[in-house]
This record gives C-alpha cells, sequence and structure tokens, in this order.
C-alpha cells in the first residue's frame, strides 16, 4: 500500500460537510435546491461604458442621503483640497479593463455551464446495443440491432445532476453579483471624478455687490 500524496496545492483541507440525515436511512438528504432549476438567479453582465463619461458632465443625484431635514449643525471648512482628477481617470481606467476582462470569462464560464448542464453529468447517457455472446457464424437477426439503451450510471448522473447544478447556478451568482458591484464601484468612481470638477467650477468669487 502507498503512502498518501501530500497536494501542494491544498496544505489546509476543509472538513468534510456533515452529513444531514434527518430520515435515517444512512444516506445524506437531498439539499433545499435539489432539482431545482436557478437559472434565473444567474445575471447576464455588460460592459456598458467603452469610454467612461467626461468629468465636465455636472454629477447626477446618485442617492443614498438622508431622508430627513437638513440639520442646522455648523460644519467647518475644510481646508485647501487638491484633487488629481488626471490620476483618477488612469485608475478609473484600470479598473474597467479589468472589468472588462472579467466580464468575458464569466460570460464565456456562464455560457458553458447553461449549454451543458443537462448533459455534463452523464444524464441521459445511452450506449450503443450489443447482442452479449454474438459471434461472427451467427446470421440471426436481432431486433434490438443498432438500437440503444440506457447507460448503467445515467441514473447515478440525474441524481447528482439535481444536487450539482443549483449549486453551480449559486456559484456563478455569486460570482456575478461580485462583477456587478464592480461596475458599482467603477460608477462610484466616476461619479466622484465629476463632483470635484463641479466643486472646481463652482469655486469662484460671486459678483460684486451693486454699488450704492
Amino acid at each position: 500500500m502507498t503512502e498518501p500524496i501530500d497536494s501542494q496545492y491544498d496544505d489546509t483541507p476543509l472538513p468534510e460537510p456533515e452529513m444531514v440525515d434527518e430520515d435515517g436511512d444512512g444516506e445524506a438528504d437531498p439539499s433545499e435546491d435539489n432539482g431545482e432549476d436557478l437559472s434565473y438567479l444567474v445575471p447576464e453582465t455588460e460592459v456598458v461604458w467603452d469610454v467612461p463619461p467626461s468629468f465636465n458632465i455636472p454629477p447626477t443625484d446618485m442617492g443614498g442621503g438622508g431622508d430627513g431635514p437638513p440639520t442646522e449643525e455648523t460644519i467647518e471648512p475644510s481646508g485647501d483640497l487638491r484633487v488629481d482628477l488626471g490620476a483618477l481617470r488612469t485608475s478609473e481606467k484600470s479598473v474597467l479593463t479589468e472589468a472588462r476582462g472579467a466580464v468575458e470569462k464569466y460570460e464565456e464560464v456562464r455560457a458553458l455551464v447553461a449549454s451543458v448542464k443537462d448533459t455534463v453529468f452523464g444524464q441521459g447517457a445511452e450506449d450503443k446495443y450489443e447482442r452479449s455472446g454474438d459471434n461472427s457464424n451467427s446470421m440471426s437477426y436481432d431486433p434490438q440491432s443498432g438500437k440503444s439503451v440506457a447507460n448503467p450510471f445515467a441514473a447515478t448522473g440525474e441524481a447528482f445532476a439535481a444536487e450539482m447544478n443549483p449549486q453551480m447556478q449559486r456559484a456563478l451568482l455569486e460570482v456575478g453579483s461580485t462583477i456587478e458591484k464592480l461596475g458599482e464601484y467603477i460608477a462610484l468612481l466616476n461619479h466622484a471624478g465629476q463632483v470635484y470638477a463641479e466643486a472646481d467650477r463652482q469655486s469662484r468669487f460671486p459678483d460684486p455687490p451693486p454699488k450704492a
């Protein structure tokens, strides 16, 4: 008997999940998602900006502020403030490039999962019928010849797919949602640039008072 092989990629493997066996049949109970089609949860992602909107565009209200009436609290001036919009734009474009790559790979995996989920685990697998005990001298007619029969592992594939497909779809949901959050972050970066640029345009001395 050979010694166990230590994996160089998994020094601290996770413990096996505890088996849930409420019916006491000695086998793991199906999960709540067993057999469910959760493809409706899987988001489609895309990058809508080829070029980020200009900082010279006045910012729009993105919400998120308080709903209550403004307070009368006095806010002290912040002092001098310097923002490098060029550096901000460079960083924004860099993140946008990474987002495009993430979307491309995610959409590739999402399309692959959708195309093979009904067969990838051997669901519905069939084998060509072969007559047992056949030999070259036998010329008898067999009505099953040329037909297909169910693969003996097809039922196991169906049971495995019932558990695995929902898990794959939930994993895609997590990844897709993360990419969407990245898109929101990029939009906030662009909005911040527009806000600072608008503040700069509005930072000017008021018109002198009219002469008496």
